[in-house]
């Protein structure tokens, strides 16, 4: 394996280990949101696990075709603060999906090939999910 074989890699573990983190929160804020009272924020709350669901399969699937073992999710993580209220609990949301853009936006010119391109995929799906959260359309979303 090259040097940017192994970097490209690494940067899909990287993004790995950031959806096993946001499936935990985003099902820790779920469980803390009201579907009768704040259906929006619910709803979207949901389709935002479901993704990252969606993107931590597909990373793990491109690990193991690089024949490599995937990054196991971690014991423990933490959860935001203030999430006592329906506000709270959307701006967490919000909080963690620009981070994860932000994550994606330096790890995907560290991969090269299609791990690049499931990451870029990856950023703009993370990117989008702000929008459902109530997020202002910026021109570089994850600077």
């Amino acid at each position: 394996m090259t040097t940017a074989d192994t970097a490209s890699t690494e940067a899909v573990q990287a993004a790995l280990a950031v959806e096993h983190a946001a499936i935990f929160v985003l099902g820790a804020l779920g469980g803390r949101t009201s579907a009768s009272s704040a259906p929006a924020l619910a709803r979207a709350l949901t389709d935002a696990y479901d993704d990252h669901v969606n993107a931590r399969e597909a990373l793990a699937a491109h690990v193991v075709a690089a024949g490599i073992e995937p990054v196991a999710p971690s014991a423990v993580y933490d959860l935001p603060g203030r999430i006592g209220t329906e506000a709270g609990i959307g701006a967490a949301a919000l909080r963690l999906e620009k981070d994860i853009t932000a994550t994606y936006l330096a790890l995907a010119p560290k991969a090269t090939g299609t791990h690049r391109t499931l990451l870029i995929q990856l950023l703009c799906r993370a990117a989008a999910r702000q929008l459902d959260l109530g997020a202002k359309p910026t021109a570089f979303p994850g600077t």
